[in-house]
């Protein structure tokens, strides 16, 4: 089976902070927790895109466990044994374009942890990155989870955009002036402020997954 790193791509996870800490659970008893109902630090690991050295770092006291590992791991311990999975298909950005199509006609799907995204993730798909517009932060090949439900724009977000053509691309949000722009190390790139350009928000890209 693949491994993937799992990158979250924004801030969502804030206000879940406060619901978790509530538990009064410290980091090692949420691991010791967590290590009852069957999840390895390996697990733990590849959940959350961390060495398996750094997780054992936090059970000894060695490093600090940061507020979004926390929330999300109290969510996986109140959600099951082991990490349910969430299945959703996987379509190319040419077919981005028509993608109500796409996903009816997908043959491929891309499995991942359901509470990744909790009750808020509303993801309709997800698509393979191509070419090196974004590659600073999402390379080549890299799964871009796409949550149709998150339309409206926040500075720093990142985006599946789609023109009139059909044609669909990803790109990050700014404000003042509201402009898209590549995250990219290629400087033939360059961003279009909002009204100079026709196209349409599909949804927001919530997460990143690499293969490793």
């Amino acid at each position: 089976m693949p491994r993937y790193l799992f990158i979250e791509i924004g801030c969502k996870l804030i206000f879940r902070y406060s619901e978790a800490m509530s538990n009064h659970l410290s980091p090692q008893e949420l691991l010791a927790q967590l290590k009852e109902t069957g999840v390895t630090q390996k697990d733990i690991a590849n959940f959350l895109g961390i060495p398996q050295s750094a997780v054992s770092n936090i059970s000894r006291g060695l490093r600090r466990m940061q507020h979004d590992e926390y929330a999300r791991l109290s969510n996986l311990l109140r959600g099951s044994t082991k990490p349910r999975t969430l299945e959703i298909p996987i379509i190319g950005l040419s077919g981005a374009g028509q993608w109500v199509e796409a996903i009816e006609q997908a043959d491929n799907f891309l499995t991942l942890p359901s509470v990744i995204g909790s009750n808020e993730l509303r993801a309709s798909f997800a698509v393979e990155v191509v070419g090196d517009s974004m590659d600073q932060i999402m390379p080549e090949g890299t799964f871009a989870v796409v949550d149709t439900g998150q339309v409206d724009l926040f500075s720093s977000a990142c985006y599946l955009l789609m023109n009139p053509e059909g044609e669909a691309t990803i790109k990050r949000y700014r404000s003042d002036p509201a402009r898209f722009e590549p995250v990219s190390s290629n400087p033939e790139y360059k961003p279009f402020n909002v009204g100079t350009t026709d196209f349409r928000v599909i949804g927001r890209v919530v997460y990143a997954l690499r293969k490793f």
